[in-house]
């Protein structure tokens, strides 16, 4: 028995982390209306996203500044045109309606 309760316990101690550290990440995302309540799978979705754009606009801000093509990794973290998977020609804030992977359950 208590064997099962501190298994409880951690449990709930990990999911509180969990649902924290996506409350941090929602926080940094833009969404339009500023206080749409994201799911977390949205939250994962428009976080890679919101990374894709960021990379661009910096990317696009050294080629600026050189005035030459770069090649090779871009900050050292980056390869350079290859976004994220799926998200190659998508906008930050398009379709913000991220479709669940399976049956909806949501009421609206």
């Amino acid at each position: 028995m208590t064997r099962k309760i501190f298994t409880n316990t951690r449990e709930r101690w990990r999911q509180q982390n969990v649902n924290s550290a996506f409350a941090k990440l929602r926080k940094l995302i833009p969404t339009h209306p500023p206080d749409k309540k994201l799911s977390k799978n949205e939250t994962l979705r428009l976080a890679m996203r919101y990374i894709n754009f960021l990379v661009k606009v910096l990317r696009e801000q050294s080629l600026q500044q050189t005035g030459v093509s770069a090649q090779g990794n871009f900050l050292g973290l980056f390869p350079q045109g290859r976004p994220l998977p799926g998200l190659e020609d998508r906008t930050l804030l398009e379709n913000c309606q991220v479709p669940s992977p399976g049956p909806s359950h949501h009421i609206p």
